[in-house]
């Protein structure tokens, strides 16, 4: 392994090295969104409003992935500020319990929820019946999917943790690429092979992804020969009890957020079909607004949790302020030109296929509704992402979580209720409730970030040595 990218982290200027670890991950974002653009486009011309299916399931998919998230997030704190003492044994057998717990929870969460999802979608999510059938066998799809993610999730955490943020750059790319060129073959149909709809669009998602995970054992058998890739048979408790210290907010904030948005989905369905497909198709100027948040924030984790590591406290401070002020400027930015140009993106998606004209200027009233109450209030959701990656890079996930609770459950689930259904003002109050749930939650958010109580390493230093196994390999 070499150590330039650590002493980059530990010494060099903050934004750059801030955008060379997140510049990789916001190419992926790129065409991540891109893939999900297509996707969609694709969905919109099998039917109008199928392209509402993947925005359905996610928030369910989101809770069974919840412990896989969460997990691996808690072993980016120890990974990364094992290597900022240089105790690089310990990045290796932390490395190894953490892929092993993670597909056991990834076998036992996808089961799940293959089993679960007729009933989740019929009656907790309360799909509108026009695309309940497709919604659930996009589901399952994805059940299988949930498995293949706790494997590349675990590599790419440890990747990142080492700084390496262009491999899983590229083999995110790569997968996001290959999934690009199979969606309209799944969705549409080639020859013997059927149209699938929204099963199809699963289908490509899921091989996509062991594309991903081919590339990034094969860099690291290249690039990094003193990591083997085995999975561990002791799995000791003082292992699982930190890790799950840490990784218990995640996973609760990763339920509770699944709830919450299972919920709105909920809310939103009561109003029917038409405003399903126009908030779905709102959250796709919310993905491309948000590309530098999304992109970025993980360079935020890696550079505290290294440098918390190293003892670096007032370091760790600057990085959090100076990088959440800069990813509050991009969105900004970015918000202001997807509002600008909101009407042509959503002219390729309303397309009116399989529906009438009527409900096609229906859907588009209702998007341009959405959008106009709540793009403006995206800056102060990227004050409260940049606050977790805080969270996680630190091991200090208590207070985040608690915010997003707050933001979620009392603001944007509960006053949505409120403000839509009691007092009867319909979907407005439904955007409003959103727009104010991300005001609020950046305020408090940003707030934790400046007062620092965070700065604190959680693991116990060592003499900074080399190992025999690491330093063998030099």
């Amino acid at each position: 392994m070499s150590l330039r990218y650590s002493q980059e982290i530990l010494n060099g200027p903050v934004i750059a090295t801030f955008l060379r670890l997140g510049v990789p991950l916001l190419i992926v974002r790129i065409i991540q969104d891109l893939y999900l653009l297509v996707d969609m486009f694709w969905l919109s011309r099998y039917n109008q409003f199928i392209m509402a299916t993947p925005r359905q399931v996610m928030p369910s998919y989101m809770m069974f992935t919840a412990f896989i998230n969460s997990f691996c997030s808690a072993n980016l704190a120890l990974l990364t500020q094992y290597i900022g003492a240089g105790m690089y044994d310990n990045v290796l057998n932390t490395f190894r319990k953490m892929i092993t717990i993670s597909v056991l929870g990834g076998l036992a969460s996808g089961s799940l929820f293959f089993t679960l999802s007729p009933y989740l979608f019929t009656y907790f999510v309360g799909t509108p019946p026009e695309i309940l059938a497709d919604v659930i066998g996009y589901a399952r799809v994805m059940a299988f999917d949930i498995i293949v993610l706790s494997i590349n999730v675990s590599l790419a955490t440890l990747l990142q943790s080492l700084g390496d943020t262009r491999t899983t750059a590229l083999s995110q790319i790569t997968g996001s690429i290959i999934n690009l060129m199979l969606d309209p073959i799944f969705i549409n149909g080639l020859g013997y092979l059927p149209a699938m709809g929204a099963v199809g669009a699963a289908i490509a998602t899921l091989l996509s992804k062991f594309a991903s995970i081919f590339m990034m054992i094969f860099r690291i058998s290249q690039q990094y020969s003193w990591i083997k890739i085995r999975f561990s048979k002791n799995v000791d408790v003082e292992y699982l009890a930190i890790s799950l210290r840490i990784a218990t907010p995640l996973l609760i904030m990763g339920v509770s957020n699944s709830l919450a948005f299972n919920l709105q989905n909920r809310l939103i369905n009561t109003f029917g079909v038409i405003v399903t497909t126009a908030v779905s198709l709102g959250f796709i100027l919310f993905d491309l607004a948000n590309t530098s948040l999304w992109g970025l924030t993980e360079g935020i984790a890696i550079m505290v949790g290294q440098n918390l590591g190293a003892g670096n406290i007032d370091r760790s401070k600057t990085i959090a302020r100076k990088t959440a002020l800069f990813i509050f400027s991009s969105v900004v930015v970015s918000s202001i030109l997807i509002y600008l140009v909101k009407d042509y993106i959503a002219s390729v998606f309303i397309t009116g296929q399989g529906v009438n004209l009527e409900h096609i200027e229906k859907v588009y009233n209702e998007f341009s509704s959405f959008i106009s109450f709540t793009i403006w209030t995206l800056a102060f959701f990227a004050l409260t992402f940049s606050s977790m990656s805080v969270g996680r890079g630190s091991g200090r996930t208590f207070m985040p979580t608690v915010i997003n609770i707050i933001r979620l459950w009392g603001l944007r689930v509960g006053l949505g209720y409120l403000l839509s259904l009691v007092l009867r003002w319909g979907t407005l109050g439904i955007y409003i409730a959103f727009a104010l749930s991300n005001v609020i939650g950046g305020i408090l958010s940003i707030s934790w970030v400046i007062k620092g109580s965070w700065a604190k390493p959680i693991i116990k230093p060592e003499p900074k040595r080399l190992s025999y196994s690491y330093a063998r390999t030099q």
